[in-house]
């Protein structure tokens, strides 16, 4: 794994330091390859004593078959430092990636992936074709790497440890969006696409749950129902977070208190019972109990400058009183 996710380590550090750029790193690590033009990236390389032209360069890459191997063939004859070998390497693919795109491999397209989301999580895309252009791809990917070893949960494993990112948490945002923007027909396609893909799939499901309550609700509240059950004995905190909010909008309050029920042992941090009573604030003004909301909006308040990182004391009094105020 380590030939095929080497990029995928740099992609990583450069948008860690993207987001914070204190973090110690050397300028070669963050570079922006793609920016660069060809005669620099040649450059370059004669830094490192490799002497090519476009020419030469696609002549050596002729016998190769990942930007991978060929930097095993250029350091053939030569023992260089770690550094070096990483430095070379990071010119070299970003060779490969502009001069040969009739010749992709897993690498490749798994920094393409990664570009692709990183420009529409950064708001930088144009448009959004690009983005759905790299998850068609993904999903053709996918379906011929299933069909060899039949194991579409380990094929997408294997991409994704590729990637910087995480695609089992980009495509649940992703298609969350276009849930957000009532594009059902495409957020349905991705849905089919690559929930036989994915490892826990209930979030997905509840993605399912909330394009059907519009459309089928009956068949929304069979799945939902087969959810609660099937996640009865989870300890999931963010998934009951989750399925309270879709609650806020759709569902009765006798499960939602069931839920809430199962969720208070689960929190660790004020951040979970500000975030808890926030849902219940949001919900009991849906059913337009007034008084119940109203009492646990005095809760929050008391509690808005309270540190969101610090645990949170099961035996605070104010625990015993958002008991007593839901009847919960």
């Amino acid at each position: 794994m380590m030939e095929i996710n080497r990029k995928a380590l740099y992609n990583s550090l450069r948008m860690n330091w993207e987001l914070n750029p204190s973090v110690a790193v050397e300028p070669w690590q963050v570079e922006d390859y793609r920016s660069l033009p060809l005669n620099t990236l040649l450059e370059m390389l004669k830094t490192h004593h490799i002497l090519l032209d476009k020419d030469s360069f696609l002549a050596f890459a002729d016998i190769a078959e990942t930007p991978e191997e060929l930097l095993e063939t250029l350091f053939s004859d030569s023992t260089p430092t770690a550094k070096a070998q990483d430095q070379v390497y990071l010119v070299i693919f970003e060779l490969w990636r502009r001069l040969l795109p009739e010749k992709p491999c897993l690498s490749i397209f798994c920094d393409e992936l990664d570009y692709q989301i990183y420009l529409y999580d950064t708001n930088k895309a144009k448009t959004s074709e690009s983005i759905e252009d790299v998850l068609a791809n993904l999903k053709v990917l996918l379906e011929e790497n299933s069909d060899l070893d039949n194991d579409p949960q380990g094929s997408f494993n294997y991409i994704n440890n590729a990637c910087a990112n995480d695609l089992e948490c980009f495509l649940f945002d992703f298609i969350t969006e276009q849930i957000d923007n009532k594009n059902y027909p495409y957020a349905t396609e991705l849905l089919e696409d690559f929930i036989s893909h994915i490892h826990d799939v209930k979030w997905f499901e509840l993605l399912q749950v909330r394009i059907l309550i519009s459309t089928d609700p009956e068949e929304a509240d069979e799945i939902i129902k087969e959810l609660l059950e099937t996640t009865e004995e989870e300890k999931d905190l963010e998934f009951n977070l989750e399925i309270l909010t879709f609650f806020v909008s759709n569902g009765d309050e006798k499960t939602f208190l069931s839920i809430v029920r199962k969720t208070l042992p689960l929190i660790q941090l004020e951040e979970d019972f500000q975030s808890l009573i926030s849902i219940c604030i949001d919900f009991y003004q849906r059913l337009d109990k007034e008084k119940i909301e109203k009492e646990l909006q005095k809760i929050l308040n008391h509690r808005i400058g309270c540190n969101l990182a610090s645990p949170f004391d099961p035996k605070n009094p104010q625990l015993v009183e958002f008991f007593k105020i839901i009847n919960c």
